[in-house]
C-alpha cells in the first residue's frame, strides 16, 4: 500500500501574510506621521490662524448680508411710504371716491407685485355702536407700521395658491376716523437675492476654513519634512560621519539661515576634530624623538662607571631635552588658552608704533649677529589699539624669528606698520626661499613642519600661535611672495590687518563668555 503524505506548503500564504503585515505597518506609520503632524507647532498655528481668519471672514460676510437685508427693507419701505402718502393726501382732501378709485385701479394693474386694501378698523366699529349722529371725536394722528408677512396672511388668495407663502412687506396706516389703509409689496425676488447671498456667505466661510486647514496641513508637512531632514543628518553626524551637512535650499528662509549657522558650526567642529587628530599624530611623532633620545642617553650613561664630569654633562643635556619638552607643552597650552579666549581680560590700550619700534630695535641687532642680514623698519604711524600687548608682541616675535632663521646671509628682513587707529596693518617680509603656495595654509597648523625643516630646531607651534593671536583679535592675515619675480628666493610676506571695530566686538563676546563660565 502506498501512502501519500500531504505536506502543506507555507509559500502560497506567505506573500499574503507579508502583504497584510506590510499594509498594517504602513497604516500604523501613516497614523503616527499624522499624529506627529498634528503635534507640530506649525500645524497648530495654522489651525488657529484658520479659525481666526474664518471667524473674521464669517463676521464680515454676515455684516454684509444683514446690511444688504436692511437696505432692501428700507428701499421697499420708502416706496410703500410714497404710495401711502399719496393715498393719505387724497383721503385728507375729502375725495373719498377718488381714493377708492385709485386703490381699485392700482389693484387691477398690480404694479410691482403690490396690493392695496382700505377697510374699517375695530375703532370704527366701536364708534358706530355708540352713535352715528354724535359729534365726531377728536381726530387721531395717523399711525404707520411696517412688517414682513406671508402673502396668504394678508391677501385673499385661492386655496392652494403657490403664492401663499411668498414674503410680503406690509405697510399699515391707521387713519383718523377708524379706517385702516394696508399696502403690501411682494418681495420674493429680494428674498431670493438674500437667500442666495446667505448661501454665498456660508459657502465662502466654509471654503475659507477648508483651504485654511489644507494650508495648515501643507505648512505642517513642509516643516515636518525639514525637521526630519535635520534629524536624519544629526543622526548620521552622531554616528561618526562628521562630513554630513544640513541641506540649504534656494528659498533662503529661516530654516536655511539656521542650517547655514549649524553647518558653519559643524565645519568648525570638524576642523577641531581634524586638528586634534593631527595634533595627536604630530605629538607622537615630534615628541617621541626627544623622549627616545633622552632615554637612550641616560641608559648608555648607566651601562658603565663614568667620571662625575661625564654624568654632569649628560644631566645637563637631559635637562635641555626636558626644557624643550616643557617649552612645547607651554606653547600648546598657550594656543589652547587663546582659542578659548581665556586671556581676554588682559587687554588694554596699546601704542602699536611703540611696540613695533621696540621689536625693530631688538631684531636689528639680532639680524646683524645671527646671519649678517639687513633689517629695515618702516613705522609710518603710531595707532592706539585695544589688545593683549604681550600676545601681539609674541606673534610678531615668532614671525621675525622665522624671517631671520630662513633668510640667507646678505638677505633682508623688513618690518612695516601703516594705517590709523581705526584700521592698520603690520607686515613682516624677507627675501628667503619662501613657502610654496600649496603649503601656506598648512604651515599654520599645530606641529606642522615642512620636510626640509624636520632636522632644524623647533616644535612647529610658532605659526600656530600667530594664527591663534590673529583670531583672538579678529584680524585678517594675507600671505604672499615678497619678490614674485625671483624664482630662487621669492621671499615671504605676511601681513596682519587689524580693525578696531572687529577687535572690540570680539573682545566683548569673550568677556561675556568668561563671565558666564565664572
Amino acid at each position: 500500500m502506498l501512502q501519500h503524505n500531504s505536506v502543506q506548503s507555507p509559500e502560497p500564504d506567505a506573500p499574503a501574510k507579508e502583504g497584510l503585515a506590510g499594509r498594517l505597518r504602513r497604516g500604523l506609520f501613516k497614523r503616527l506621521d499624522q499624529r506627529r503632524l498634528f503635534r507640530t507647532s506649525a500645524f497648530r498655528l495654522a489651525l488657529i490662524y484658520a479659525m481666526v481668519f474664518s471667524t473674521l471672514s464669517a463676521a464680515t460676510l454676515g455684516f454684509i448680508y444683514w446690511s444688504t437685508r436692511d437696505q432692501i427693507e428700507l428701499q421697499v419701505d420708502a416706496r410703500l411710504r410714497l404710495e401711502t402718502d399719496y393715498l393719505i393726501n387724497l383721503y385728507k382732501s375729502g375725495a373719498m371716491p377718488e381714493l377708492l378709485e385709485a386703490i381699485q385701479r392700482r389693484n387691477q394693474i398690480d404694479t410691482y407685485g403690490r396690493f392695496y386694501y382700505l377697510a374699517n378698523s375695530d375703532m370704527a366699529e366701536k364708534s358706530k355702536e355708540k352713535s352715528t349722529d354724535a359729534v365726531l371725536p377728536l381726530k387721531l394722528k395717523s399711525v404707520r407700521s411696517h412688517t414682513t408677512r406671508n402673502m396668504g396672511d394678508v391677501a385673499d388668495l385661492p386655496p392652494g395658491s403657490p403664492r401663499a407663502f411668498n414674503p410680503v412687506r406690509v405697510a399699515e396706516t391707521q387713519l383718523s376716523d377708524g379706517l385702516k389703509l394696508t399696502i403690501g409689496h411682494e418681495i420674493s425676488d429680494e428674498q431670493a437675492l438674500l437667500d442666495h447671498t446667505f448661501t454665498l456667505v456660508v459657502g465662502a466661510t466654509g471654503l475659507t476654513l477648508l483651504f485654511s486647514l489644507i494650508g495648515g496641513l501643507w505648512i505642517g508637512t513642509s516643516v515636518l519634512r525639514r525637521i526630519d531632514s535635520v534629524s536624519r543628518t544629526a543622526s548620521e553626524i552622531m554616528s561618526g560621519d562628521l562630513s554630513q551637512r544640513l541641506r540649504v535650499t534656494a528659498r533662503d528662509d529661516e530654516f536655511d539661515e539656521i542650517s547655514t549657522k549649524l553647518n558653519q558650526m559643524l565645519n568648525r567642529i570638524e576642523d577641531l576634530m581634524k586638528s586634534m587628530q593631527q595634533v595627536t599624530n604630530n605629538v607622537a611623532h615630534d615628541l617621541r624623538s626627544p623622549l627616545t633620545r633622552l632615554r637612550n642617553r641616560l641608559e648608555v650613561t648607566l651601562l658603565e662607571e663614568r667620571d662625575p664630569d661625564v654624568y654632569r654633562v649628560v644631566m645637563d643635556e637631559a635637562i635641555g631635552d626636558a626644557d624643550s619638552l616643557i617649552h612645547t607643552f607651554n606653547a600648546m597650552l598657550s594656543i589652547a588658552r587663546l582659542e578659548a579666549g581665556i586671556d581676554s581680560a588682559q587687554w588694554k590700550p596699546t601704542r602699536m608704533g611703540d611696540l613695533a619700534g621696540e621689536l625693530a630695535e631688538l631684531y636689528e641687532a639680532v639680524a646683524e649677529e645671527e646671519g649678517q642680514l639687513t633689517f629695515r623698519s618702516d613705522i609710518n604711524s603710531n595707532p592706539t589699539f585695544q589688545c593683549n600687548r604681550h600676545l601681539i608682541g609674541q606673534a610678531l616675535t615668532n614671525l621675525l624669528d622665522n624671517a631671520i632663521k630662513y633668510t640667507p646671509k646678505g638677505g633682508q628682513v623688513r618690518l612695516r606698520l601703516e594705517g590709523n587707529s581705526e584700521a592698520f596693518s603690520i607686515t613682516v617680509s624677507d627675501n628667503g626661499p619662501g613657502i610654496a603656495e600649496a603649503e601656506r595654509e598648512r604651515v599654520f597648523e599645530r606641529f606642522v613642519r615642512l620636510e626640509n625643516e624636520r632636522n632644524s630646531p623647533g616644535n612647529g607651534l610658532g605659526l600656530s600661535l600667530v594664527k591663534a593671536v590673529i583670531r583672538l583679535h579678529s584680524a585678517k592675515m594675507t600671505i604672499g611672495d615678497s619678490d614674485p619675480g625671483n624664482p630662487t628666493n621669492p621671499g615671504l610676506k605676511i601681513s596682519i590687518h587689524f580693525t578696531r571695530k572687529a577687535a572690540a566686538e570680539k573682545h566683548a563676546k569673550d568677556l561675556a563668555l568668561s563671565e558666564t563660565r565664572a
